[in-house]
């Protein structure tokens, strides 16, 4: 643990050498943030009929966020596992004697999406204070709880996903792919898309479902203990089997600097 975490300090300092590009990095992250959440309220002044509120997009945009900046943005390496794998990169982590998948996710990090997770809360603090019918510091730590959890899902989808470029040399294109499908579908309150059967149920194949919307549906309604159980254990699954998937295909790993004497 203590090296991990060593290894996590040394990534952190390195991104605050250029303090500068740090602040307006996180301030760019902000603002990017609140761009792409004014096309929502664009979207509302057209369709004032339908039932979606800000509110609806705020929480979800809280979620999203969130995920995206912690998964993705901060520890940047799993956001880049296909590159890594694909042009050689893996051979510098497979010499450092550490577990291997440990020291990619800890050893590089962007600090300055740090502003997506401020965002995030910012939004979740309007969505608490302004939409919330209950005690908002109740509801937050709510929200902090089951999002903590989706985490550990999404770490799991994400490594599992990209792992694929062990076996596929060109996968790392179907992360845009990927992105694209999640901002489109993920973007948007779940229950726009229940009321088409087979449309949620693709959605939910891709993982949507417990990655998005149910933290969603347990956030703003009541959430059973059978919900509860879904989300824990989906969560500690998909880690688990992103983990030994990674670790089992590692094996077909091959070094571009290897030298084939004749």
């Amino acid at each position: 643990m203590k090296k991990s975490l060593n290894i996590l300090k040394f990534a952190f300092r390195e991104q605050l050498e250029y303090r500068l590009n740090f602040i307006l990095g996180m301030i760019t992250m902000v603002i990017n943030d609140f761009i792409f959440l004014s096309v929502f309220i664009i979207f509302l002044g057209y369709f004032t009929w339908t039932w979606l509120t800000f509110g609806n997009f705020l929480l979800i945009h809280s979620i999203i966020a969130f995920q995206y900046a912690i998964v993705n943005w901060i520890f940047s390496n799993i956001w880049d596992l296909p590159n890594i794998i694909e042009e050689w990169k893996l051979d510098y982590y497979l010499s450092f004697p550490l577990d291997t998948l440990k020291f990619i996710i800890l050893s590089k990090i962007k600090v300055h999406n740090l502003g997506d997770v401020l965002f995030s809360f910012i939004a979740m603090f309007v969505y608490a204070i302004y939409f919330y019918e209950g005690i908002w510091y109740i509801f937050a730590l709510k929200w902090l709880i089951i999002v903590s959890i989706t985490l550990i899902f999404a770490t799991g989808l994400f490594i599992m996903i990209w792992s694929i470029s062990f076996w596929l040399q060109k996968w790392s294109k179907v992360r845009d792919l990927f992105q694209s499908f999640f901002l489109v579908f993920g973007s948007y309150p779940p229950t726009i898309f229940q009321s088409d059967k087979l449309l949620f149920v693709l959605i939910s194949v891709i993982w949507l479902y417990p990655w998005v919307y149910l933290p969603y549906q347990m956030i703003v309604g009541e959430s059973s203990l059978l919900n509860w159980i879904i989300l824990i254990w989906s969560s500690v699954l998909m880690f688990l089997i992103g983990i030994w998937i990674f670790r089992r295909w590692l094996g077909r790993y091959s070094s571009g600097n290897l030298v084939v004497q004749m």
